[in-house]
């Protein structure tokens, strides 16, 4: 402990006697360190920490696969629901969660809100219990739906002012009178969502009772199951007696699970269903900020051998004393831990910092973004690897320090004999630098390269000055009280709807929609008038909207082939518009217009074929277009409908009087999502946006790091050859000579960086493959610029030590000596 203390003390005062060293180290490694810490605080959040459920190892989500159109994840009806509780031995209990928009009403500003209908066990099956109030019991469910509610600690808060008599209140969800029972715990977040909408309000449903025709029906998969195994009870036996289940089932409703889609019912850990597909993109990041770090590493590397240099005579001198090899390292790396701890401490306030932001990018990428942010383990990451990073950078210069020539330094001579492996250790840190740096640059430009193709995709509208938001009527329980019973009763609505909004000063024109481009899909099957199909062949199917006639001109979808206006005829309209890839698929070289579909989903009429329009992206940007048919909404009047309002200015300007115009039709009618097309396409690229933004950062510092590390290397080995340059001028070389000699001593050093780099940027680009649009993982021109850049900006970095040694005065170089 006293030669520990006395390290440290010797430690500090090197250090605070070279204070310009020390303030350019700490720097660098603070930028590493904490932006490694930053990351890894989303990481943790997401990947590491534990869901906050009691013994969450136990938990994992039922669901039912199926591959229809290259989708395999599903959700589970209600008898589903029932045989993945009851015949699955391993399941110890189950419970069903639908998850729904519904209007709170009751309350001052009435607004929409993510709820949920769920099996009353749902709080006993995640072992979280409400902070006040009670749970739901079987009683709760009053045979069927109770009116009974669970609300979160957050809407307590929003909209119940924290109010400790909030138990017993009674609020108005869709018309109907609901009690609060319950408070949830703060920050409690349902398994499976994710995004800027959190989960506020369950209610409780009776899932052992079959008295519906919708629910029931062993088709309507409109549930996530959640099941808790049993004590001791693997994943891997649970899913043996899924798979059991599956052979059962497809005998058993051979309707239900058609054996050419492949159904089949799986276990999965509720950790994994959470995580979803953003864990490699993730590993990535961290891997890239690792690499940022590594470079921080070599740069301080090269400092302190830079000043090992200097303290030559001062370590010679230790030695002389009696100072052992092992002695002089255990002191130097004394210094670099130090050193990197004071880069570790600085660090921390670049972490929280980076922290907060990326929390507030995350909110719409991540799932359990909310748990971002600084605690005891990122605190424990931080100091681990401040002293792993000092370590890391101080060995080595420790090592060659304590190699100092004793008899050659006490003699005054400029060189010791570990002068020439110096050298070639900081060459050496440089090429590393060069390479990880290449690596980067090249991931960040295979990213930026497909984004930029993403972005340039047509959606097959025109986004600018448009406003959306989406409506949702009340649930019509009753038809003595439902106000939007009868599908007259809606059309009536939204007529009135339209007509208030288009009155709006700057409004054009105001469109209908049952969902909106990049907001999902919802399908049907079909059947063409005239064509046959085996009786083993499932029908086609297409996606199908309902729409006002003027959708397409407010959308400015383009009109290919007839016109959308007879869709406006009523609601016994039978017309329908069909995209172009309908056309093409099922109408190669033919005019679709006057065919006629018969549609499974509205009613099983036919629908004659009156238009077809250009293809819209209604998926993502990176989807390509699907079949599609619109139909009047007039035909089926559903509850929820997106509004587009098409402005002469600004959308966003116009939001307050378009809410104001629907509040006059019905002031306790929420709408949200109110927001600007513009905003909603932005939103589709977030998760690509996200790591782009993250990796181009890390590039851009990297790319800095090594630009500062190479005219280190170049301005030392500028000044230890001095002499060397002033006799070759003294003998007659130009300045032009002395440029060459030096530029092209630092290039040979870049060349060997890159040429390692472009293999790492190679195995890179293969995890990055996934997220990459319209763009091969090993792009040439990608890789080629990145290579260029990093070239030119290493010889700028050259350039500039080179041009100083052209003014050497040949004899002062001399006599130096």
């Amino acid at each position: 402990m006293e030669n520990l203390l006395q390290d440290l003390r010797y430690a500090f005062r090197a250090l605070r006697r070279s204070p310009g060293f020390t303030v350019v180290a700490v720097l660098t490694l603070a930028l590493g360190i904490g932006a490694n810490s930053a990351i890894f605080s989303v990481v943790d959040a997401v990947l590491l920490r534990p869901l906050a459920y009691a013994a969450p190892e136990q938990l994992v989500a039922l669901r039912g696969m199926v591959n229809i159109r290259g989708l395999v994840d599903a959700n589970s009806s209600e008898p589903e629901f029932r045989n993945f509780r009851d015949d699955v031995p391993a399941v110890a209990s189950a419970a069903a969660v639908w998850p729904i928009n519904i209007n709170l009403s009751g309350v001052a500003n009435p607004e929409r809100i993510q709820a949920a209908v769920v099996s009353y066990n749902y709080t006993n099956v995640l072992g979280v219990q409400p902070v006040l109030g009670r749970g739901f019991s079987r009683e709760d469910t009053g045979g069927r739906i109770g009116y009974v509610a669970l609300i979160s600690w957050e809407l307590w808060q929003r909209r119940f002012g924290g109010d400790s008599a909030v138990i017993g209140k009674v609020a108005k969800l869709d018309d109907d009178p609901i009690t609060v029972i319950g408070v949830m715990p703060r920050g409690f977040r349902h398994p499976m969502e994710r995004g800027a909408s959190p989960m506020e309000l369950w209610a409780p449903i009776d899932m052992d009772n079959p008295d519906t025709t919708f629910v029931n029906n062993r088709g309507a998969r409109v549930f996530e199951v959640i099941g808790r195994l049993k004590p001791g009870v693997t994943v891997r036996e649970a899913q043996a007696q899924l798979d059991v289940l599956t052979g059962r089932l497809t005998q058993q409703y051979p309707a239900y699970y058609p054996t050419n889609l492949g159904w089949r019912a799986s276990a999965i850990p509720l950790a994994e269903r959470v995580v979803g597909d953003v864990r490699p993109a993730l590993l990535v990041l961290l891997g890239a900020v690792g690499l940022v770090l590594l470079i921080a590493c070599a740069n301080v590397a090269n400092l302190m051998l830079t000043r090992a240099t200097g303290r030559s005579r001062e370590l010679a001198i230790r030695t002389a004393m009696g100072s052992s090899r092992g002695r002089l390292v255990r002191q130097l790396l004394t210094e670099s831990v130090v050193l990197a701890l004071m880069g570790g401490g600085l660090g921390l306030f670049i972490a929280t910092w980076g922290t907060a932001a990326l929390g507030r990018l995350a909110t719409l990428y991540l799932p359990r973004a909310g748990n971002i942010g600084l605690n005891s383990t990122v605190l424990w990451f931080t100091a681990g690897l401040s002293i792993l990073t000092g370590i890391a950078f101080g060995l080595l210069p420790a090592w060659q320090s304590s190699r100092t020539d004793v008899q050659s330094v006490l003699k005054d001579s400029s060189r010791g004999t570990s002068t020439g492996s110096r050298a070639r250790a900081r060459a050496t840190l440089v090429v590393v630098e060069l390479a990880v740096a290449l690596v980067l640059v090249a991931g960040a430009g295979l990213l930026l390269r497909s984004f930029q193709r993403l972005v340039a995709v047509e959606p097959g509208f025109d986004p600018s000055h448009l406003l959306t938001m989406q409506v949702w009527l009340p649930w019509p329980n009753k038809p003595e009280t439902g106000r939007f019973f009868t599908n007259q009763q809606r059309v009536a609505f939204y007529d009135r709807l339209r007509e208030s909004i288009v009155q709006v000063p700057g409004v054009q024109e105001v469109a209908l929609t049952t969902k909106l481009p990049l907001n999902g899909t919802q399908g049907t099957r079909f059947r063409i008038e005239g064509r046959t199909q085996g009786a083993d062949e499932q029908p086609p199917r297409a996606e199908l909207r309902g729409i006002t006639p003027n959708y397409f001109a407010a959308m400015r979808i383009p009109m290919l082939r007839g016109t959308s206006m007879p869709l406006a005829d009523s609601a016994e309209a039978t017309s329908i518009v069909v995209n172009k890839t309908f056309a093409d698929k099922f109408f190669p070289g033919e005019n679709p217009i006057g065919r006629r579909i018969q549609l499974f989903g509205p009613a099983g009429d036919f629908y004659t074929v009156v238009g077809e329009v250009g293809d819209v992206r209604q998926v993502a940007l990176e989807t390509p277009p699907r079949e599609e048919i619109y139909y009047s909404y007039r035909r089926i009047a559903g509850l929820e409908m997106s509004v587009v309002a098409r402005t002469a200015g600004d959308p966003a300007a116009q939001r307050a009087a378009v809410l104001q115009a629907i509040r006059t039709v019905d002031a306790q009618q929420p709408v949200f999502g109110v927001r600007p097309m513009t905003q909603l396409l932005a939103e589709s690229g977030a998760a690509r946006r996200f790591s782009l933004l993250l990796l181009t950062l890390f590039a851009g510092i990297a790319l800095l790091l090594s630009a500062i590390g190479i005219y280190g290397v170049m301005s030392y080995s500028t000044a230890q050859r001095q002499q060397e340059i002033g006799i070759r001028m003294a003998l007659g070389a130009v300045g032009k000579d002395v440029l060459s000699l030096v530029v092209g001593q630092g290039m040979r050093l870049v060349a060997l960086g890159l040429m390692i780099g472009l293999v790492g940027a190679w195995a890179l680009s293969r995890l990055l493959a996934s997220q990459l649009y319209q763009i091969t993982a090993s792009d040439p021109l990608t890789f080629g610029a990145a290579a260029a850049l990093l070239g030119l900006v290493a010889m700028a970095a050259s350039v500039i030590p080179a041009r100083r040694a052209t003014r050497v005065d040949p004899m002062v170089a001399m006599r130096s000596e």
